[in-house]
């Protein structure tokens, strides 16, 4: 009967020297990639920013001058209509723009 198995409990290993695995390391590595992918959304949330605010200056700067651009054509008409009333080549020119106008659709500007 030597040669059977007999259920003794194996003496325990004597624990080895060196690098014990617990929880810490793959927790500390998955909360340092989440740091690193939450800095990296704020600092592209924050180019975003900036490149928005540059482009809404940009535009603001446009509407300025598409503005002031109208402002000086609608004086120019009402310029153009008063002096239709006086002088035949201006009277011409009012009523080709203003023929020109109709045809596109718009309505003519208001007079003085």
């Amino acid at each position: 009967m030597s040669e059977e198995y007999s259920p003794e409990i194996e003496p325990e290993a004597e624990p080895q020297p060196g690098f014990k695995m617990d929880a810490f390391i793959p927790l500390m590595l998955l909360s340092s990639s989440f740091i690193v992918l939450l800095a990296w959304q704020v600092s592209n949330a924050a180019t975003q920013r900036t490149q928005l605010e540059d482009a809404i200056a940009r535009q603001e700067t446009a509407v300025t001058q598409s503005h002031q651009v109208q402002t000086g054509l609608a004086k120019l008409a009402e310029d153009l209509l008063q002096v239709a009333q006086t002088d035949g080549t201006a009277r011409a020119i009012a009523a080709k723009y203003f023929q020109h106008n109709a045809a596109a659709g718009g309505s003519p500007p208001p007079g003085p």
